[in-house]
């Protein structure tokens, strides 16, 4: 079964490059305001910091120290990288994480509630103990339908329900903490314990994917908690943004026309999609090759096939009225696919199945070495940790053909062939359409 997609208050081209890998993405890191083209504009890097935080460019990447030695909270904007002070730092837009101490905060969950923008998720990472977490081999964020994406959470009885911070308690320890000492692993951090000083380490073999309130994700590692004279209380971490455009908030669930690009292809057409939204579906009528906006997806017979990121629905099903469904054929042939196969097994929309992103069945379903996350989901192999050839936490299609059947009772071929565009933005998927006898 699919894993369900989730809830966005509960997973995002070149995410995070070594110097040495740059020149393949620069012009995605930090383009300056006003530029022109698809991609939002960013602010130039790095930030000016602010009274207790100092961010500096070191290669590809910037880096940031905080001074959280006091008893105040210290709110970072990642997007400007700027020390904010917000009035009401539950109910404000204007902060992504925050600081006190070993504490990190994020702007969700337990943390706050942005009033007009998103709540701040973060997936936690690790590879085994040992090993340096491979930041510059990373050219994606983990997609949804893979793993889970967390956020501040309000403990229980257990914990006198006090915030439980995904920064302190993700990812997994390699050594559990001592209840008495506190020796051991703390989400992002290692404690020697008090018998040993209580010496504060970041943990090399982690690394977090963490997603803004203005809908932007970043790639952000810990690297230590001393300041330059030796002082502890000032964590200190890596940061870049995902190169490509940031997911959308449009409210309706509802893509508005001009996020599909329409081209001729030898005997049918090809499809460029912007499925950025986190929360929006783009809609397609392929009799017609064209997008459309249905008032009411669920009881409209205006479209057959809709696309978000990585998650495809088709008209049919618990997706929509229509008698849309498809049968898979892994490693069928393009060319030599002309008429509706006679022995074709068709499937549709199920609860917390997406017939796409369910068919063909996997063949690679996590192997350890990827860290256990890598597979198939469908029409997209996800390589986890793994560098398959194309990079870490990438989205490859796989080589299937589809037979469709739409709304109206006629059957096309399909074949997705990527999810990023020409620049290396991710959730664009590109697929190629035509009609079957």
């Amino acid at each position: 079964m699919a894993r369900t997609r989730l809830a966005r208050a509960a997973p995002l081209g070149c995410l995070l490059l070594s110097l040495n890998l740059m020149t393949g993405c620069a012009d995605d890191l930090s383009p300056p305001a006003g530029v022109s083209g698809d991609e939002t504009p960013q602010a130039e890097l790095p930030g000016p910091g602010g009274d207790q935080a100092a961010f500096s460019a070191v290669g590809g990447y910037y880096h940031g120290r905080i001074d959280a030695t006091g008893n105040d909270w210290i709110y970072i904007d990642l997007e400007t990288q700027t020390q904010v002070t917000p009035a009401a730092p539950d109910a404000s837009d204007a902060w992504d994480i925050a600081f006190l101490s070993t504490d990190i905060k994020m702007n969700g969950g337990a943390s706050g509630t942005p009033p007009a923008g998103e709540a701040v998720v973060v997936y936690p990472d690790k590879v085994e103990a040992g090993v340096t977490y491979p930041w510059e081999a990373v050219t994606g964020a983990p997609p949804p339908t893979a793993v889970d994406y967390l956020t501040d959470e309000r403990g229980g009885l257990l914990t006198g329900f006090t915030p439980q911070y995904v920064f302190t308690n993700h990812p997994e320890a390699d050594t559990e903490p001592d209840r008495v000492t506190a020796a051991g692993d703390h989400g992002w951090y290692h404690d020697t314990g008090v018998a040993e000083g209580s010496m504060i380490t970041a943990r090399n073999n982690v690394a977090y994917v963490i997603r803004s309130v203005e809908c932007r994700y970043f790639n952000l590692r810990m690297t230590g908690y001393r300041s330059e004279a030796n002082e502890t209380g000032y964590p200190q971490f890596d940061l870049l943004e995902i190169p490509g455009s940031p997911c959308s908030t449009d409210g309706g669930g509802v893509v508005p026309r001009g996020a599909v690009t329409f081209s001729n292809t030898a005997d049918g057409q090809q499809a460029e999609v912007d499925a950025t939204a986190e929360d929006a579906w783009v809609y397609i009528d392929l009799i017609n090759a064209l997008q459309v906006e249905p008032a009411e997806p669920a009881s409209e017979l205006t479209w057959d096939i809709a696309l978000m990121r990585t998650d495809l629905q088709i008209n049919g099903g618990i997706s929509g009225p229509g008698d849309a469904a498809l049968h898979d054929m892994l490693g069928g042939d393009w060319s030599g696919t002309i008429s509706v196969p006679t022995d074709a097994e068709w499937h549709t929309d199920e609860p917390d199945a997406l017939a796409f992103v369910t068919y063909p069945p996997a063949e690679n379903t996590g192997d350890g070495a990827c860290g256990g996350i890598n597979g198939d989901f469908g029409w997209y192999y996800y390589s986890g940790f793994c560098d398959d050839g194309e990079g870490v936490h990438h989205i490859s299609p796989r080589d299937v053909i589809y037979v469709v059947r739409d709304r109206s009772g006629s059957y096309w071929r399909l074949r997705m062939l990527a999810y990023y565009d020409d620049a290396g933005s991710s959730a664009h998927p590109s697929f190629e359409f035509a009609p079957l006898q």
